[in-house]
């Protein structure tokens, strides 16, 4: 078997259906637990929101038949001579496991045993060249993992894949990289995984509603691929913000992306559509199988190409946000454009919008308080939002977010200020605290 072609395949070895059964059993075993306030502590320092144990299996035979019965899959498939188990997470497993595989396994510790005639950190023994492969429970950085591997090199066994349950996704493979460590890594899911078929069960939840009502703000995830902002919707999940996505959408796919995402939170499909009314329509359609919070498309596209999209999404609580001038644009380049000023534009782009039926618009702070008279009832998406003293980069017709939402902006868009604070976390926080005032 080629067993690296396999695991670089990227595909888990379990199937989404099995993922929820064991993802149900390890909550019906009480192997796993889960807190909002990510207030569970790791092995690493940090805190998490989700920490599976599978150490108490020993507390019930099930449990432990049950976790076995998945694990014997990957074995299986590796056709490996023997498994290394590595303690003690998965030490009460290895017994029962070798005897459903029928696969012999070594014992490899991190330290040996003191006052022991063998002070030996490996128990068993092994024939140079055997295919072997790792077991373990979880990988996080991938620390504890460097002895186990760098022994099995030392007695000659090749191959070494490392088998988890659960790829945490944080930082193993950049660990690895650095210690020139070319173990391949095959999970059984994600912690991301996890964490959707919990909140999609409704064992856990993404956020409560009164926060989402509060917190106005959409952070704008530009440039960033998907295991690069993981961690940050990970830790914004509870703070009830919307995630504003564009390029990515073109990478992982509206089937992928759109409901992954939304586990963390709400979603705005930043397409800003512009194209004849039938194409938009087909985009829509598409749409529909994972309705996004909102969608946007520029009002320049005309009102036949705006109402194609609020027709095809009717009745999916999709709002349809229709972009007019974009905060990048200032005077001079608004009139080498329209021939008009930037506000001038606006005027004619929102009615427009209003005629087409849409359900909101996107504009800069500077024509919020203006849209907000004329269009009392539209939700005004209001970007090129920095708080005072932070640089404005690209974006030329900026506000406040004091400002923007006292001219009656309902949600503001911000990306580098918070993504590029040393902790987006606390900087979401501080805003919605300091600024905002509403927690």
């Amino acid at each position: 078997m080629e067993t690296h072609r396999l695991l670089f395949s990227d595909q888990p070895w379990l199937t989404n259906i099995e993922q929820k059964e064991l993802c149900d059993g390890l909550v019906h075993f009480g192997l796993i637990k889960f807190d909002n306030k990510r207030s569970l502590p790791l092995k690493s320092g940090g805190k998490t929101d989700v920490y599976i144990n599978l150490r108490d299996a020993r507390n019930d035979p099930k449990a432990i038949s049950f976790i076995t019965r998945f694990f014997s899959n990957p074995l299986r498939r590796l056709n490996v001579d023997r498994f290394v188990e590595v303690p003690d997470s998965v030490s009460c497993f290895a017994a029962p496991l070798s005897i459903e595989t029928g696969i012999p396994y070594l014992t490899i510790r991190e330290q040996s045993k003191e006052g022991r005639v063998s002070k030996a950190n490996v128990i068993g023994s092994v024939r140079y060249g055997e295919r072997v492969c790792i077991l373990d429970d979880v990988i996080t950085d991938g620390a504890s993992k460097v002895i186990p591997y760098q022994e099995c090199r030392k007695m000659g066994l090749r191959d070494i894949p490392l088998v988890v349950l659960v790829d945490r996704q944080q930082g193993w493979k950049k660990k690895f990289g650095e210690l020139g460590i070319g173990m391949p890594v095959w999970p059984g899911m994600t912690l991301h995984d996890v964490r959707k078929h919990l909140i999609v069960s409704g064992v856990m939840e993404r956020c409560s509603k009164d926060i989402e009502d509060k917190n106005p703000i959409i952070v704008a995830l530009d440039g960033k691929d998907w295991e690069e902002i993981l961690p940050i919707v990970d830790q914004l999940r509870t703070t009830g913000c919307i995630f504003k996505v564009n390029d990515l959408l073109f990478d992982e796919g509206f089937k992928n992306l759109i409901p992954d995402l939304s586990v963390y939170g709400r979603v705005m499909a930043d397409l800003k559509g512009h194209d004849i009314p039938n194409t938009l329509k087909n985009i829509s359609e598409r749409l529909k199988k994972n309705p996004p919070w909102a969608v946007t498309v520029h009002g320049t596209g005309g009102k036949e190409m705006i109402q194609a999209v609020v027709e095809t999404l009717k009745g999916t609580g999709t709002k349809v946000l229709v972009v007019t001038v974009l905060t990048s644009i200032d005077e001079a380049t608004s009139e080498e454009i329209y021939s008009r000023a930037p506000i001038v534009e606006v005027r004619i782009l929102a009615d427009i919008a209003n005629r087409a039926g849409a359900d909101g618009l996107v504009c800069s702070p500077q024509e919020a308080k203006e849209l907000r008279e004329k269009y009392p009832n539209m939700t005004l998406v209001v970007p090129g939002i920095r708080s005072e003293g932070v640089d404005q980069g690209d974006q030329k017709r900026i506000g406040t977010p004091q400002g923007a939402i006292a001219s009656g902006a309902n949600h503001l868009v911000m990306g580098r200020q918070i993504l590029g604070a040393p902790d987006p976390i606390a900087e979401v926080q501080r805003l919605l605290k300091e600024e905002l005032k509403v927690i």
